[in-house]
């Protein structure tokens, strides 16, 4: 199924939960904040929030700087 994910159009299985897509996407879990349409999912419901077509998905990864 297609989805978007930080605006770009990316392919997954069926039946992905948030777990599964960071797997898919070679994405590591720790540093990151998750919303799906605006919303933002936190880590411990990761692996039972299941993905919808067309869900647009922003993944933010935490940097340090100064």
């Amino acid at each position: 199924m297609t989805i978007n994910v930080n605006n770009q159009e990316k392919t997954i299985s069926e039946n992905s939960s948030l777990t599964s897509l960071l797997e898919q996407l070679s994405i590591a879990k720790d540093g990151i904040a998750i919303a799906i349409n605006n919303e933002v999912v936190t880590k411990k419901e990761w692996s039972q929030t299941l993905i919808k077509v067309s869900d647009n998905i922003t993944i933010i990864q935490a940097t340090q700087g100064g």
